[in-house]
């Protein structure tokens, strides 16, 4: 038997990856900010005993704790850091700043993952595959990068890249390693409504995360694979 964690998983990707892990016989802990969000509770009540929901809130270090300590897993084998925020697209360094607001999303976006991944630790290196992957974004390439402004996103998942490859420096010496993966311009509602201009459902993202991460044979490197949801690399 396999488990998995997944952050983020009130709707969207974080929901759709906890549904196709439990149909690949991964036993799922799907975590959720928000417990009105109930389209969870349907996934559950549909798998019975091969779902197991938690309220968590990854830039909480209190919530964190808690979820370590009652772990209800004997090992992890895949952990998914899938929680974020987006914050503001400000248009650029003339633009008025809300630099409250960037702290908000680095917590979330970047020492959100730090936490748990640190927390879970001891049970990825209980596990088979110590496999982390951190749902980052091409908005995070250093390399890449064409943006004016959108400051805390940008600069997060940029944060979020780091901290994968530190993480990955002491995973990958253990038999485990880190991803870094940018799922796609998905149709969400991380904007407040529904995104109608993405072209990707989180369900097709989901299915090529996956497929990246567990289908294909990928070298352990010396860093993570930065690499989109079809397995496409990226610059750092």
């Amino acid at each position: 038997m396999k488990y998995a964690l997944v952050t983020g998983c009130d709707h969207g990707v974080g929901l759709a990856l906890a549904e196709q892990l439990v149909k690949r016989n991964y036993t799922v802990a799907a975590c959720r900010l928000n417990e009105n969000e109930t389209q969870l509770d349907s996934l559950a009540a549909r798998h019975p005993g091969q779902m197991n929901m938690i309220s968590l809130d990854v830039s909480n270090d209190e919530s964190v704790t808690r979820l370590a300590s009652a772990f209800p897993f004997p090992s992890l084998d895949l952990l998914i850091n899938n929680a974020g925020i987006l914050g503001t697209m400000d248009s650029g360094p003339d633009a008025p700043l809300d630099f409250s607001l960037m702290q908000k999303v680095m917590n979330v976006n970047a020492f959100g993952a730090l936490r748990v991944t640190t927390a879970l630790l001891p049970s990825l290196r209980k596990g088979t595959d110590k496999t982390v992957v951190n749902i980052s974004s091409e908005a995070g390439s250093i390399g890449d990068c064409e943006r004016t402004g959108w400051f805390g996103y940008c600069m997060s998942k940029a944060a979020n890249n780091m901290q994968g490859a530190l993480i990955h420096n002491t995973l990958r010496q253990e038999g485990g390693r880190v991803f870094q993966i940018h799922p796609g311009h998905v149709a969400t509602y991380m904007r407040g409504h529904l995104d109608t201009t993405a072209g990707i459902t989180p369900a097709e993202s989901a299915a090529g995360i996956l497929k990246t991460v567990l289908d294909e044979e990928h070298p352990v490197k010396d860093r993570p694979l930065y690499l989109d949801f079809r397995g496409k690399e990226l610059p750092w």
